[in-house]
Parts: C-alpha cells; structure tokens; sequence
C-alpha cells in the first residue's frame, strides 16, 4: 500500500471583526450569543467575548471568530482564516 495525501474538510461558519460600528456589533453579539465589549484605549482596537470571565476570546481588528460545527469558538487571524479557509457558497 502506497501514501497517499488527504485533505480534511471541516465546515465551520465565521465573521471578521471590522470595527465597532452599532450593527456590526449586533452582529457578531447575535453570531457569538455571550456578552462582547470593545477596547479602544491605546493604538489597537480589539473585541472581547466574555464566554469565560477569566480567559475573554480577544480578536483584533481584521481577524476572525470562527465557530465549529460544536459550536466552540476561536480566534483567527486575518491571514491564518484566509489560507485555510474558502467561502461556500
């Protein structure tokens, strides 16, 4: 028997995190469904979700909350998400 490559397909859904505009914060609080807040103090500008009080899932500005099929959360970079993740459409 030979090697052979495989490749694994794992479909999750996500959103960027594009500034702090009213909508799309309603947005990604409704994608992410735990309380959120914004940091805007100092030179970056990063979200909070506060599904955990002790270790908050902080994404910056550009990147990505990724959820999986079990419904877990993570944070993506911007180039990380864009190599290993395409649009379905």
């Amino acid at each position: 028997m030979s090697v052979k490559s495989y490749q694994k397909i794992i479909p999750v859904t996500a959103i960027q995190f594009e500034g702090n505009s009213s909508k799309h914060i309603d947005e990604i609080f409704a994608f992410v469904q735990f309380p959120i807040s914004i940091n805007l103090a100092g030179n970056v500008v990063e979200l909070r979700v506060i599904f955990d009080p002790l270790k908050p899932l902080v994404v910056l500005l550009g990147d990505y909350i990724v959820k999986d099929a079990a419904g877990t959360l993570i944070h993506m970079k911007h180039a990380e998400f864009e190599v290993e993740y395409t649009v379905v459409k």
